[in-house]
C-alpha cells in the first residue's frame, strides 16, 4: 500500500514544481498559455482521482491536511481557466509544496503496513524501533501464524501495556497521578463516574494499575482520543477472551483486527515513541 501512494505523491510533487517553474517564468500579469493551464488542470486531477481517497481513508492523514489541499486543488482547477492571475497560481502552489514531505510523505513512511490476513502480520514487526519490542512482537506473530491465536493476543497485549508504561515513565508519574486526580474531580461529562486516584512513584507500582484504568488516564492525558480508547478497550476484551477458557471464538479476522489496532494506536504511534 505504501509504495504506490508514495510514488503518486512524488509525481504530484514534481508536477507542482514544474508548474511553479513555468508560472514563475511568465512575464505577464495573467496566465493564458494553454500548456501551463493544462498542466495545472492535470495536477488537480491527480489529487482528485489518484490521491485524495488513498490519503484520507488508507493512509489516514490528518483531516486538516486533506481539507486544505482539497480546497487548493479545487482552486487550481478554477485557475486553469484562461486569464487568471500569476500570483494566484503561485500562492496555491507554494501552500501545497510547503513542508510537503513532512505533511504527506513522512506520516506514510512511519505508518504500519496494511494488514489483510494473518500472514501479513509480519509486516508490523519492522516498524518497531526497539529491538526488544521487535523480537517480542515477532514471537507473538509467529504464535498467530502457527495457529496459537489466543497466545498471540495475550503476548500482543503485554507488548502494548509495556509500551504504555514506558511512555508514562517518560512523561512523568507526577503527570499520571495528577491526571487521575483531575478526572476524579469531574462532575460532568465522560469521566463524571470515574472515582479512582493514583499516587504511584515507581514502575513497579505503575505495573499494579489495572489495564483499563491506564487507558482512561491516557485519554485524560491526551495520549489517546475517545475512539482510540474505545478500540483499546475492545482489544482488552479480546485479551480476556484469549486468557480465560470460554466459547467465544478467536478466529483469524479477530487476530488481524487486534494486532492492527494495537499497532496503529500504540506500538507504532509517534506519540508513544517520543
Amino acid at each position: 500500500m505504501k509504495k504506490p501512494i508514495l510514488e503518486k505523491l512524488e509525481t504530484f510533487k514534481k508536477e507542482l514544481q514544474l508548474l511553479k517553474k513555468e508560472v514563475t517564468a511568465v512575464t505577464t500579469r495573467a496566465i493564458n498559455r494553454k500548456s501551463i493551464r493544462d498542466r495545472a488542470n492535470a495536477i488537480a486531477d491527480i489529487w482528485v482521482e489518484d490521491l485524495r481517497s488513498h490519503l484520507e481513508y488508507k493512509a489516514k492523514l490528518q483531516a486538516n491536511i486533506i481539507e486544505t489541499t482539497a480546497s487548493d486543488m479545487k482552486q487550481l482547477h478554477v485557475l486553469s481557466r484562461p486569464n487568471n492571475l500569476k500570483t494566484s497560481y503561485l500562492k496555491v502552489i507554494d501552500r501545497t509544496l510547503k513542508k510537503f514531505d513532512d505533511r504527506f510523505v513522512l506520516p506514510i513512511k512511519q505508518s504500519a503496513e496494511e494488514v489483510e490476513d494473518i500472514f501479513d502480520l509480519q509486516k508490523l514487526v519492522p516498524g518497531l524501533s526497539d529491538p526488544e519490542e521487535s523480537d517480542y512482537l515477532k514471537e507473538a506473530v509467529e504464535c498467530a501464524q502457527s495457529g496459537h491465536r489466543r497466545a498471540a493476543i495475550v503476548m500482543g497485549w503485554c507488548a502494548l501495556v509495556d509500551k504504555i508504561q514506558k511512555k508514562i515513565i517518560r512523561v512523568g508519574l507526577n503527570q499520571f497521578n495528577a491526571t487521575s486526580t483531575k478526572l476524579k474531580g469531574q462532575t460532568s461529562g465522560k469521566f463524571k463516574r470515574w472515582n479512582k486516584e493514583f499516587s504511584v512513584s515507581t514502575l513497579s507500582e505503575l505495573q499494579t494499575v489495572f489495564d483499563t484504568d491506564l487507558i482512561v488516564v491516557l485519554e485524560g492525558m491526551g495520549l489517546l482520543d475517545g475512539n482510540e480508547a474505545e478500540r483499546l478497550e475492545t482489544c482488552f476484551q479480546y485479551r480476556n477472551h484469549s486468557a480465560h477458557p470460554g466459547e467465544a471464538p478467536i478466529a483469524d479476522p479477530n487476530v488481524v483486527a487486534f494486532f492492527s489496532d494495537i499497532n496503529a494506536i500504540v506500538l507504532q504511534n509517534p506519540k508513544f515513541n517520543s
